[in-house]
């Protein structure tokens, strides 16, 4: 079978997989989304939506991601298990990591003025900006380097007790369980 047969074959099971925990009615526009991130590696949904020959309204789309119609722990527990199944490996690691993504917008899911830890040149102590905490798994792939593959992310909300540790938790304990070995 050549290279070109057995990446296709492989795509296919792979997101016959992943949609298991997509709802039947969602099925077509989560693939022609997934499919349009795949060519478009800049991560815009606008891009995504661009890379594909659409058939269905851009509300559609919409609809999909903005009102999470698709149950988001679910699918990330079939992408962590599609991870494992297909990069086996006896040391599993797995990393949170806060993010701070800059935003001009004043008003928005997240949006406040928090403090930047990294400490980058040309930019200020404070930002303007949306935090995101993320759950990856790690899989050592050849001696000496490994793959990051981020399983869940998750917006930081500014109010109540909904802090970055909290949603550490939170991220861990939706995977608990479902890792060997892994002491959450």
């Amino acid at each position: 079978m050549s290279l070109a047969a057995n990446v296709c074959l492989l795509l296919s099971e792979w997101i016959s997989f992943l949609l298991v925990a997509v709802p039947p009615r969602s099925r077509r526009t989560f693939v022609e989304l997934l499919i349009g991130c795949l060519l478009n590696p800049e991560g815009w949904v606008t891009r995504a939506i661009g890379a594909i020959r659409r058939e269905a309204h851009w509300t559609t789309y919409y609809k999909l991601i903005e009102r999470a119609q698709v149950p988001v722990t679910e699918l990330s527990l079939r992408l962590l298990q599609l991870v494992l199944r297909v990069c086996p490996t006896e040391l599993v690691t797995l990393i949170l990591d806060d993010t701070l993504v800059p935003r001009c917008a004043k008003f928005g899911p997240g949006i406040s003025i928090k403090h930047d830890h990294s400490h980058k040149a040309n930019r200020p102590t404070f930002l303007n900006s949306q935090c995101w905490v993320t759950l990856a798994l790690v899989v050592r792939v050849r001696l000496g380097s490994a793959l990051t593959v981020p399983i869940r992310s998750w917006l930081l909300e500014e109010s109540g007790q909904r802090g970055k540790l909290w949603v550490a938790r939170q991220l861990m304990d939706s995977i608990r369980g479902h890792v060997k070995g892994c002491a959450c």
